[in-house]
């Protein structure tokens, strides 16, 4: 396992080095004069030229690479000037756990609705339940959660005015308002997480329930009950704990529509208006979060198969 974790972590850093990379030459290239949109199109060349000399975008863009590069490696991601000239950090630590929030509750709520659905799929193939569980598949494949999304407002909004029409309310200020205010985000992004958790874990379900040991259990006469969860679900959720931990790491950098359309104050949103405003530093700083989440969600899912499965070492 020590070994594991220090190839891991040599991984991560290339992955977090390619990713910073990538995207710092990106946005250099990409149109737009992030002096000009700090200032305001009324600014004078003289005004521009300061800022841009601020900035270090009046140097080689080799130079302002190695820069910004060594700044990384200290732990400074930069300043936001677009943004007030707010440090980076500062500004990306409240977004981040806004969508980290939404993330977990989404998934969590895909989870409970997708293990039992599944499970009775598999053993009870074309019941009702199993024709319920498979057009929820098929919506999860199909179906944008942003799509979903506005469907839930014009109902449960517009309509029947039960839940705000976006925004965020923090648990301290008030539990009954945080409840209101993720309810609509967290069912948009679960319900299609559902569909696609129970599309993976009924097939794994059903190649489980069709494996030699199963049979040789059922005919010992052991209980359908203790065949289905006690062998076929356990076989069952490593490739299911493979699909929820990635689609987890997705939603971190994935949410941005959705947040958008709910005005939920994530990264996601950070991210477009920091875009919006050529505000450099704040959207390298988002990426290189959001890359390093998913990084962090996949070694921990990696770890998870040990808990699952013990036989399972890692070279």
């Amino acid at each position: 396992m020590p070994r594991y974790l220090l190839l891991r972590a040599g991984q991560t850093v290339l992955v977090m080095w390619l990713v910073a990379t990538t995207t710092f030459f990106l946005f250099r290239v990409l149109p737009g004069d992030p002096a000009a949109i700090t200032l305001g199109v009324d600014a004078s060349k003289e005004s521009r030229a300061a800022i841009r000399h601020e900035m270090g975008l009046d140097r080689p863009l080799f130079e302002q690479y190695l820069t910004w590069l060594g700044r990384l490696l200290r732990g400074d991601l930069g300043v936001a000037y677009a943004q007030g000239r707010q440090p980076v950090l500062d500004l990306l630590g409240g977004p981040l756990l806004r969508t980290l929030e939404l993330a977990v509750i989404a998934t969590v709520l895909a989870i409970v609705i997708s293990i039992p659905l599944a499970k009775a799929s598999a053993v009870r193939p074309g019941s009702v339940v199993d024709q319920v569980s498979r057009a929820l598949a098929i919506v999860g494949f199909s179906l944008p959660s942003f799509w979903l999304g506005i469907l839930l407002l014009l109902l449960f909004s517009q309509a029947l005015g039960w839940f705000p029409a976006g925004g965020y309310v923090p648990f301290a200020e008030s539990p009954i308002g945080y409840i209101r205010s993720v309810t609509l985000p967290a069912v948009a992004v679960s319900v299609i997480l559902a569909g696609i958790f129970i599309r993976f874990l009924r097939a794994s379900m059903l190649e489980a329930l069709g494996q030699d040991y199963i049979r040789t259990a059922q005919a010992k006469g052991v209980t359908e009950r203790r065949v289905s969860y006690q062998h076929a679900l356990r076989n069952a959720l490593l490739p299911f704990v493979t699909v929820v931990g990635m689609q987890f790491g997705l939603l971190v950098g994935g949410l941005v529509v959705v947040e958008q359309v709910f005005n939920w104050p994530g990264i996601g949103l950070l991210m477009v208006q920091a875009i919006l405003s050529r505000s450099y530093d704040l959207v390298q700083g988002a990426v290189l979060i959001t890359a390093l989440s998913f990084v962090v969600v996949n070694t921990l899912v990696d770890i998870s198969y040990r808990v699952i499965d013990p036989r399972i070492t890692h070279a």
